[in-house]
């Protein structure tokens, strides 16, 4: 079988050999178990799916030690009775008995290693994982034990050996990992350059401490095949074994093949230390892009871990090779920001040399390290050094300065966001500004979303509302009460339902009176924040509205705040109250319509008597009160229209109402229902009456009801909708 550094590639680019060790992708799940099984809380809390489990536990064991304790106390008085050679003799019984037990344990436990293993031998993936789990829930059981521990080592070593299959080796090599000592490394030595067997091989070595594991994987690369000798390299980069540098050294120096290269600059990179970072200091030279750009990412993290340890002059001389060396902008960049970390506490001199210099990658570099490293009370220091930055810099710079919440960090972003001539730095400081803003950004932003277009208004919108605090909504009730631009006004009104300022009733009520406002947003606010006690005064603005479309909705939110009373039988009191001491016929009708919409059943009988009113106002309010009615007590009412009525407009409000009350009713007798909207359907005066009838048919499906259909499949205005209901039908009588 082909080694996996040709053929299987696990991870990415800056792992490729170190993954030499994975065969495939479910070898790689099989590895997050080492980290996801057998973790228990520390601090005994559980949380999750098995938090009920270990509350029970938990009470369970509290039970169980109080019997403990009893049968303590008991035994030991009972002890206390009995002269000494007796308890010394029990003592002696107790001890051979436990013995006996813990030898018969051990027993038990080895024999159900052996039989684990041996149905291992021919395992495959694809069969199950319950064999290998199997395995490593016995082998952690059993790996605190000394004695234990040996013997299950030397049976997987015997089975590692032993003919079986590839994956069975896998499955073996991580429980092998967590007991494998010294013999381990002595028996799997032979198996590393075996091209079957020195995955799992090297997967066992890479986690045994000490230096005999680097010693016989640095001797095997002497001898072993082309084939495997990336992966003896990974391992021992994952090791960081320093003392396979100069072997790796002698081995670059043979011309290997660029499989090797690879590997042995990726482990350089793994190990560091001086002498591995001169031998990546020398391939940074390469006229090979790819093996130059592995180098300097080798370089990049030897630099890095040189920074952890404080090895400041070290990570600084490579950054200045890196540099000096031809590579992408992201490694350049990389190399930068290594810089100035290297500098340490003196870190100030090179964001500010970078900030200063010509080299946008140093400024972008700069950029980026502040938020790591400069504290709010400094930040004033660099503000003066961020004006000279280029547009795309300057976008950099608005997003760090959102974590800086001090007045100079938004005075700068103000600045930006108003005078800056590229959008995109404009958009990036508003929407910093609503991360560090205050209320003194309030009017900054309501303005820009009212007059800003695009991505710059969303973000506006989007600020205004992220600001925090109760000033901010302070300064918003503030400028609605003294601003008359409508633009604005409708901005600040927005915030105020996004932010949900209960407050700002008042404004949306006296905005329900402007010709010029949003309906769409008055209503919001109205629902959000207004009650039954406003409806006085919405009745009043409502009562002036010309535009009909309006009335309704104000209409409509009166209703709304009328069921949200206390009394469900009271709810439209108030208004049925006004509707009797009203005179003007479009008030009433604007009364009725809010009766209608709140759909009480005690407001039948009003409705009724109204709808012999001869006004046609009125008349038609009670229609379409009755037609949009809830409940089906106002069907009887929508029939006598329907059949009577030479109106049109009466007759179809009739018959819409109609076919939705009918449709409502989906638990009576389908065959019951289908009579009702035969009857509806012969009264309907026009196709589209007809076709809305047509399409509730197939909710009641019968044979009725299919036979109707059919007997309208020619029919020159309804014929296509006819088809279609009884196609339906008959599809639901089939699988009923």
């Amino acid at each position: 079988m082909k080694n996996r550094n040709k053929n299987e590639n696990i991870e990415d680019k800056g792992q490729a050999l170190r993954n030499s060790a994975v065969p495939d992708a479910r070898w790689a799940e099989r590895m997050e178990f080492e980290s996801q099984t057998f973790i228990f809380p520390a601090d005994g809390n559980c949380s999750g799916k098995g938090s009920s489990r270990w509350s029970f536990f938990q009470t369970s064991l509290i039970k169980v030690q109080k019997v403990s304790i009893i049968l303590f106390v008991f035994l030991i008085s009972f002890l206390m009775t009995l002269p000494l050679p007796a308890m010394a003799d029990s003592a002696r019984e107790i001890s051979t008995s436990s013995i006996e037990q813990q030898a018969a344990s051990s027993q038990n436990s080895l024999e159900q290693l052996d039989r684990v293993l041996k149905s291992l031998e021919k395992f495959d993936h694809s069969q199950g994982e319950g064999p290998a789990l199997a395995l490593e829930r016995l082998i952690f059981s059993l790996k605190d034990d000394q004695a234990l521990r040996l013997a299950a080592e030397k049976k997987l070593l015997e089975f590692f050996a032993a003919p079986v299959t590839r994956e069975a080796r896998i499955a073996v090599s991580k429980p092998l990992s967590w007991i494998a000592g010294s013999e381990s490394v002595e028996a799997l030595s032979s198996f590393i350059t075996d091209p079957e067997k020195s995955d799992p091989a090297r997967f066992v070595l890479e986690r045994i401490p000490g230096d005999e594991a680097n010693a016989v994987l640095i001797a095997a690369m002497e001898k072993a095949p082309a084939e495997v000798i990336p992966g003896i390299i990974s391992s021992l980069g994952h090791r960081r074994a320093t003392a396979a540098v100069p072997q790796l050294e002698k081995l670059l120096k043979k011309n290997p093949l660029p499989a090797v290269v690879v590997a042995a600059l990726e482990a350089l990179g793994n190990i560091g230390g001086s002498a591995a970072r001169n031998i990546l200091l020398n391939y940074l030279q390469s006229g090979d892009e790819k093996i130059r750009l592995l180098a300097a990412d080798s370089l990049l993290r030897t630099a890095n871990r040189e920074i952890d340890n404080r090895q400041y002059d070290a990570a600084s001389a490579i950054a200045s090779s890196l540099l000096k060396a031809a590579l992408t902008p992201a490694e350049k960049l990389a190399a930068w920001k290594v810089k100035i970390l290297a500098a340490g506490n003196n870190y100030e001199g090179e964001i500010q040399a970078a900030l200063k210099s010509r080299d946008d990658l140093a400024r972008q570099a700069a950029v980026g390290l502040i938020p790591r490293l400069v504290s709010q009370d400094k930040i004033d220091s660099y503000l003066g050094l961020f004006s000279g930055l280029p547009d795309l810099l300057q976008v950099q710079v608005a997003a760090v300065l959102a974590n800086y919440p001090v007045q100079t960090a938004r005075e700068y972003l103000l600045n930006l966001a108003g005078k800056s001539p590229a959008p995109e730095v404009r958009t990036e400081a508003i929407i910093s500004l609503g991360k560090i803003g205050d209320s003194s950004t309030v009017e900054f932003l309501a303005g820009k979303a009212a007059t800003a277009r695009g991505n710059e208004k969303a973000a506006a919108r989007e600020s205004l509302v992220a600001l925090r605090g109760k000033e901010v909504d302070k300064k918003i009730l503030e400028m609605l009460s003294s601003t008359s631009e409508q633009a604005l006004r409708n901005e600040l009104l927005l915030a105020a339902c996004e932010r949900n300022i209960g407050e700002s009733r008042e404004f949306f009520l006296k905005e329900a009176a402007n010709p010029s406002a949003d309906l769409a947003l008055v209503s919001r606010g109205l629902r959000a924040f207004g009650d039954i006690s406003l409806a006085e005064e919405l009745l009043n603005i409502a009562y002036k509205i010309e535009d009909e479309a309006f009335q309704e909705e104000m209409a409509g939110i009166m209703a709304a705040w009328a069921k949200q009373s206390a009394r469900p039988d009271a709810r439209s009191g108030y208004f049925r109250n006004l509707l009797g001491s009203e005179k003007q016929p479009e008030r009433q009708a604007l009364l009725i319509s809010i009766i209608g919409k709140i759909g009480e059943r005690n407001s039948l009988p009003l409705l009724r008597n109204y709808l012999k009113s001869q006004d046609p106002k009125i008349r038609e309010a009670c229609l379409r009160a009755l037609s949009d009615w809830p409940e089906v007590e106002a069907r009887d009412d929508l029939w006598l229209i329907a059949r009577s009525s030479s109106d049109l407009k009466e007759k179809v409000l009739a018959i819409r109402g109609l076919v939705r009350l009918t449709a409502s009713e989906r638990y009576r007798r389908p065959e019951a229902v289908v009579e009702s909207l035969k009857e509806i359907f012969s009264l309907s005066p026009r196709a589209e009456e007809k076709k809305l009838v047509l399409a509730d048919f197939p909710n009641f499906p019968c044979e009725t009801g299919l036979s109707f259909c059919q007997s309208l499949a020619n029919d020159p205005e309804v014929g296509s909708e006819a088809r279609t209901a009884a196609e339906k039908i008959s599809q639901r009588l089939r699988r009923n």
